[in-house]
């Protein structure tokens, strides 16, 4: 089942969150600050992170900010009670993969989750697709050390990769 990451500072919202998404049956975990953020992140167990925007220490944004600096690509959902339009710019520019503003509806948020958890599982479909043809490339081309003479047809594969 997928684990998702609640940090808030609000004891009563956590517990909200949890319960609402533990009741459609994922696994929780809840932090009330930035600390520990992102060495548990870091681990590769979370598979999406819900930041309250107004955190004691560092806002949400900055943690997300910090999460991507870090190559953490964990998808991260951010919560606030300010529903302004250039906020929102904002935490999806610095890597947000959605918004939802309190008060919370909860089949919105189990809405939100699926389709981000959904475009997580696609995205790492694709890789490993690529990986395979990456793989397939490197054993059965006899040019793959060098790429612009591979008539596998797998070089666009092989470059993807490179770039990836």
């Amino acid at each position: 089942m997928p684990r998702i990451l609640i940090v808030d500072d609000d004891s009563d919202m956590r517990g909200w969150i949890s319960a609402v998404l533990e009741e459609h049956g994922y696994v929780v975990d809840v932090l009330p600050s930035d600390e520990g953020v992102q060495r548990l992140m870091m681990l590769g167990l979370i598979d999406l992170a819900l930041f309250d925007h107004h955190l004691p220490s560092k806002s949400g944004l900055s943690l997300l900010r910090d999460i991507r600096a870090a190559k953490i690509s964990t998808p991260v959902v951010m919560l606030t009670s300010d529903s302004s339009q250039q906020l929102a710019a904002e935490c999806f520019r610095a890597g947000a993969s959605d918004f939802i503003a309190k008060p919370i509806d909860p089949d919105y948020l189990k809405i939100v989750v699926e389709r981000t958890l959904s475009a997580k599982s696609s995205t790492l479909k694709n890789v490993a697709y690529k990986g395979m043809g990456y793989m397939r490339h490197k054993s059965e081309c006899s040019f793959h050390n060098d790429s612009n003479s591979c008539d596998c047809g797998l070089k666009d594969v092989f470059e993807e990769i490179q770039n990836f």
